[in-house]
């Protein structure tokens, strides 16, 4: 859409800066570099002392595989570094360059300067600390102490200190630091995340269990209540971990931002019903949330669940009554599965009635009049399609089932094989299987 709307204006706004900024930050979300870039220019030609353009264009030229293009870019960053616009985020850009090349002082320098001025971040200071590890600078310690020190009055704070030093090796520290911090501070969130994310980094499930027995966490009760089914689960206490998530799960309710917080532990947790469960959960309480059912559609080709994917084409259905696309899936799976026949070949007709240009929709309508016991009348509809439609994996493998439901085994034999490209359900696979077993007896 946004491609469009941009497309639609290009003749209109081919002298307008921010229609090329517009259009290179869409360029980047589609990966092309080279076009962004070129957008860049073009909104730096119109703007010529707009220093955002110069940035933007300069970070895309610094991770050129050609020398002479990244020093050129390089120098304009330097160039940009004193400025009171861009000087802040030009001088982060300059410290990622030089990590990246490990040019150790020339990183230490710039994050010096970055951090002397009013405008950095906590970020620009994990940064430093990253520098000064790396160059095995002895005034490490000194630093993190005086950050450990400045923090204990925020606990987002007290968080990304911590969440450096696990990353970086010192998760020991972390906690050591973490159980001395004074008790108010204990009681903020992020804080008590900081603790989960030790425990889960030394793996020990003991402590994780001890420590949130202890705590309440507000209006996040539900988020403690999924480590512990974590902790629980680990320490092979399956019973008291399955009650743990079916809290998280009730403590989340009917809100939409705790529900989807829970889908990436239970992703990354190894439960897989329980993360099935919530994004139907999703689905039905936000039906405004159609992510959820194309995740779970998503899901399920990947399990080659095909009674998943009925249901989900079920529902999809019902809040896109003119997607063809999806009323055609919902016939598709129904035919596949023998499920509600008289609906399934209702609906297939009636997609096949208003698209039948559509190559994907007329297998769907030719497979149902073959189960009707009018396989010649649905490749009679086949046959209407041109000759490169037929050999889309996913239609050719309904035109060789019905060819050698009708004795023509060598040429279904021909499409069987292209439909093997495709990455067919359970139920396809037995069609082709079944059919191939005809052309192997000749019959």
């Amino acid at each position: 859409m946004a491609a469009q709307t941009l497309d639609e204006l290009k003749d209109s706004a081919l002298e307008v800066a921010a229609y090329h900024q517009l259009s290179a930050e869409l360029a980047l979300r589609l990966k092309k570099t080279e076009e962004a870039a070129a957008q860049f220019e073009q909104a730096s030609r119109l703007e010529p002392t707009n220093e955002l353009h110069q940035l933007n264009l300069a970070v895309l030229r610094l991770q050129s595989t050609n020398a002479a293009a990244a020093a050129v870019a390089r120098a304009t960053l330097e160039r940009l570094r004193a400025s009171t616009n861009v000087g802040p985020v030009t001088l982060r850009w300059l410290v990622a360059d030089s990590l990246g090349r490990n040019d150790l002082p020339a990183a230490e320098r710039f994050s010096t300067q970055l951090l002397a001025d009013r405008r950095s971040l906590p970020d620009d200071r994990l940064q430093q600390l990253t520098i000064l590890q790396r160059s095995q600078n002895p005034e490490l310690n000194a630093y993190l102490s005086a950050l450990q020190k400045n923090a204990l009055t925020n606990a987002a704070e007290v968080y990304g200190i911590s969440t450096w030093m696990i990353s970086h090796g010192l998760v020991d520290g972390a906690l050591s630091w973490l159980t001395a911090c004074p008790a108010k501070l204990r009681a903020e969130q992020p804080f008590p995340l900081a603790l989960v994310d030790c425990y889960l980094a030394k793996k020990d499930w003991g402590g994780l269990d001890a420590s949130l027995q202890e705590q309440k966490w507000g209006d996040l009760e539900f988020l403690r209540f999924a480590f512990l089914s974590r902790a629980t689960g680990e320490l092979n206490q399956k019973l008291a971990a399955d009650a743990h998530w079916r809290s998280a799960v009730r403590l989340a309710g009917d809100r939409l931002g705790p529900l989807t917080a829970l889908l990436s532990p239970a992703s990354n947790w190894s439960r897989g019903p329980a993360r099935e469960d919530l994004l139907w959960l999703i689905a039905q309480r936000f039906p405004k949330e159609r992510w959820a059912l194309r995740e779970l559609e998503r899901f399920y080709l990947v399990a080659g669940n095909t009674r998943g994917l009925n249901k989900v084409y079920s529902s999809m259905a019902s809040w896109t009554p003119k997607n063809f696309a999806v009323q055609n899936n919902l016939a598709a799976t129904s035919l596949l599965l023998k499920l509600n026949l008289p609906q399934a070949h209702a609906l297939a007709k009636e997609v096949f009635d208003e698209h039948s240009d559509q190559a994907i929709v007329t297998s769907t309508y030719a497979f149902s009049l073959h189960l009707q016991g009018r396989t010649k009348d649905g490749l009679a509809a086949l046959g209407k399609l041109k000759p490169e439609a037929l050999e889309t994996p996913s239609v050719a493998l309904y035109y060789g089932v019905l060819l050698c439901a009708t004795g023509e085994t060598n040429k279904g034999a021909k499409y069987l094989d292209i439909a093997q490209k495709a990455d067919l359900l359970p139920e396809e696979k037995t069609l082709a299987s079944d059919a191939l077993k005809r052309v192997g007896s000749g019959n």
